[in-house]
């Protein structure tokens, strides 16, 4: 899909990817990402800023979507390679939930770069009165605001699993008083640090810029998650993580959460020559994304070929063959 748009995407506190206007004579393809400063925002900003400074003759700008999304999205050819997870692509594939009946049986993996593990940021105070869990937020007499992150988006996806499984949904908690929030994380960030809402979730990679603020304006700390919460998430393919005690401030103790493998797609009939290019930029500027985001520093080419299930684009199976990864 030949595109001339082109996005610029600040990376919160680690810098800024400016992605230069491409040449109007190269082949124009799209990227979609996340929240534009969130962790697929802000590695797509650098991914596709060092691909167009070592390629001519293909261009790639990047467009705002969503972890849950974007397996549609390119599935239908709305966009022409894009971050999602494992466990969603592969639902995608299957024609599973969220996204049963359609199929996206042509979706095909480009290379794995991180794996997730799911936040939920709470204010210290609400934490020491009780609301540990999201089980205990769902069960408070008292109205709670609460972000649930933005619609399309893994972390939203999460958020109405977890909610489902306590036999709610936002409509209900609406009904009970309950303040709502459909936002990303840099305004989910913002918003529990002036104490508009006191609790927000977001899915994302360790550690995140827009956490990290967050901790430092407030008193903030992580709410636990519950044996049957944890359950229900990995009986929807995610996996148990751990967010490391002391990356963020008031939280000095590991916590116990589920996570998956943040993916960049395809479909079978991206181009060969986008695909091989892609992975093959990215590994050879390795170190200059290194400055993008701390993920990047974790990132080689045996997790990049990790098997999760999804069908690899040949271009890639080809490169990760070539490079000894794969056989």
């Amino acid at each position: 899909m030949k595109r001339l748009a082109v996005f610029a995407v600040a990376l919160g506190g680690l810098g800024t990817a400016s992605i230069s206007t491409p040449a109007l004579s190269a082949d124009q393809y799209t990227m979609a990402v996340g929240s534009l400063g969130g962790t697929f925002g802000r590695l797509g900003a650098g991914l596709t800023e060092v691909f167009n400074q070592n390629n001519k003759d293909q261009k790639l700008s990047v467009v705002p979507g969503g972890g849950k999304a974007n397996p549609a999205r390119i599935g239908s050819g709305g966009a022409d390679i894009g971050f999602s997870f494992g466990n969603l692509v592969n639902n995608a594939i299957k024609g599973e939930f969220p996204y049963a009946p359609k199929k996206y049986a042509n979706l095909r993996m480009i290379g794995a770069f991180y794996n997730s593990c799911y936040h939920q940021y709470a204010s210290k105070e609400r934490f020491d009165a009780g609301i540990k869990t999201i089980d205990d937020l769902v069960a408070s007499k008292e109205p709670l605001g609460i972000s649930v992150g933005k619609k399309g988006t893994s972390t939203e996806f999460v958020s109405s699993v977890m909610l489902k499984h306590l036999g709610t949904n936002y409509k209900e908690l609406e009904k009970r008083g309950f303040k709502i929030v459909y936002a990303g994380v840099g305004a989910s960030s913002r918003q529990i640090r002036s104490r508009s809402i006191d609790f927000y979730n977001h899915n994302s990679g360790i550690p995140n810029a827009a956490g990290i603020q967050a901790h430092l304006a407030r008193d903030l700390t992580f709410l636990q998650m519950s044996t049957g919460v944890r359950d229900a998430l990995i009986k929807a393919g995610f996996n148990d993580c751990v967010i490391p005690g002391g990356l963020y401030k008031g939280a000095p103790n590991d916590v116990k959460s589920v996570g998956t493998s943040g993916i960049v797609i395809g479909t079978d009939k991206t181009p060969d020559a986008l695909v091989y290019n892609f992975i093959k930029t990215a590994w050879e500027n390795r170190k200059t994304l290194h400055e993008v985001h701390k993920i990047f520093t974790r990132w080689d080419l045996k997790k990049a070929s990790k098997d999760l299930g999804v069908p690899f684009h040949p271009a890639a199976a080809k490169f990760y063959k070539e490079q000894g990864v794969m056989k």
